[in-house]
């Protein structure tokens, strides 16, 4: 089966482990911007100075590059295909195949990222106390150990987007039961970290008796505005999914009554208050459901008709096929909504053979909102 992932645009570098190693322009943007950070200093920006931030900028984003390999090797060690490796303005993702994903996935992939960062900085301050490397280039070597230390340290916190967000979100949903819950409680710690982040900037030089600079204050608002959306929009989708996982057939059904064809108007409407049905279903020679029509709109028919009106008159059509187990719950339920959505406003509910119930359209809306 061919791959259905849509494809990040960007520049493609190949492959890793079968992914496809994308680099996006906005990448080279950030990598300029931390050679300027890197190498500025009281004096400015010297070419040399900007040389050597270049450097490295790109050490780190190659330390980046490692981080998300580490996600896929750990995806595919579970046996997981892996489908990109993306490289972003604020870092980058991996995207690999979820379906019938488990806390103990979730937690190890997510694990993984932060893990070989610090396997990085460990064995390069390793080699370099037993090497002792002198001058620039050991300095620069340094440099990259402890932002790989920093890299694995900010994404360990346990908020959404960051890694250690999904970790802690596997926990909860290990324990609960409930990956809904696990994210809303990440995307509430992300919440708290993203405001704390922007909080911090300004309240930590004030406590040590410092004004505030500009660039701790900006960059901790660009922080936040990176963290506060992730988190929301995880927290948004949570409790949308929490929505629809209470959504099923059975929930969203009215009562209705199987009626033959051939049956009068007259018959639909004992029939329907003999069972306390709101809604007719009527049924094919087959015994499929074929149309529908609520019981109210008997009430059009003037009762001196109703003995020699067919259903014809007052029927709805259905498609065949439209029809649901009672049992149908969930994403389940809402994707085949989402298949039949525009062919039909209602569903019929058939247990054991028999109509029950059916599922109209605007109930389900409603319900979701």
């Amino acid at each position: 089966m061919a791959d259905q992932t849509p494809r990040t645009r960007g520049l493609s570098f190949g492959h890793v482990l079968g992914a496809r190693v994308v680099v996006q322009p906005s990448t080279l943007v950030m990598l300029v911007i931390l050679a300027f950070l890197v190498s500025s200093n009281g004096t400015g920006v010297t070419r040399r100075g900007f040389t050597i931030g270049l450097i490295l900028a790109a050490l780190l984003i190659v330390s980046v590059f490692l981080h998300e390999v580490a996600h896929a090797v750990a995806a595919r060690a579970f046996g997981r295909d892996v489908h990109e490796i993306v490289l972003t303005l604020w870092g980058g993702h991996t995207s690999f195949d979820s379906r019938n994903l488990t806390p103990l996935v979730n937690g190890v992939v997510s694990l993984a990222g932060p893990g070989a960062n610090v396997v990085i900085a460990a064995v390069l301050a390793v080699t370099l106390q037993v090497t002792t490397p002198g001058g620039t280039v050991g300095a620069a070597l340094w440099w990259v150990v402890w932002a790989n230390l920093l890299l694995a340290a900010f994404n360990a916190l346990p908020g959404i987007p960051m890694d250690g967000g999904r970790v802690l979100e596997a926990i909860v949903w290990g324990v609960t039961k409930d990956r809904n819950r696990g994210t809303i409680v990440a995307a509430w710690v992300g919440r708290v970290i993203a405001v704390g982040v922007l909080v911090g900037s300004v309240a930590v030089p004030l406590l040590r008796g410092y004004t505030p600079d500009l660039f701790s204050v900006v960059w901790g608002f660009v922080i936040f505005t990176v963290l506060w959306p992730a988190a929301s929009a995880a927290l948004k989708a949570s409790k949308t999914l929490t929505r629809i996982q209470s959504l099923g057939a059975r929930s969203v059904m009215v009562r209705a009554v199987p009626v033959p064809y051939a049956a009068t108007v007259q018959e639909a409407g004992e029939l329907a208050a003999r069972a306390g049905a709101v809604e007719v279903v009527v049924l094919a020679d087959d015994h499929a459901p074929a149309g529908h029509f609520p019981v109210s709109l008997i009430d059009a028919v003037p009762q001196s008709e109703r003995q020699h009106t067919y259903l014809q008159s007052v029927t709805m059509p259905m498609p065949r096929g439209a029809q649901m187990s009672p049992d149908l719950s969930g994403r389940e339920f809402v994707e085949f909504l989402n298949e039949w959505w525009g062919k039909t406003e209602v569903w019929a509910v058939v247990e054991d053979g028999q109509v029950i119930g059916v599922v109209r359209a605007q109930d389900a809306l409603k319900a979701a909102q």
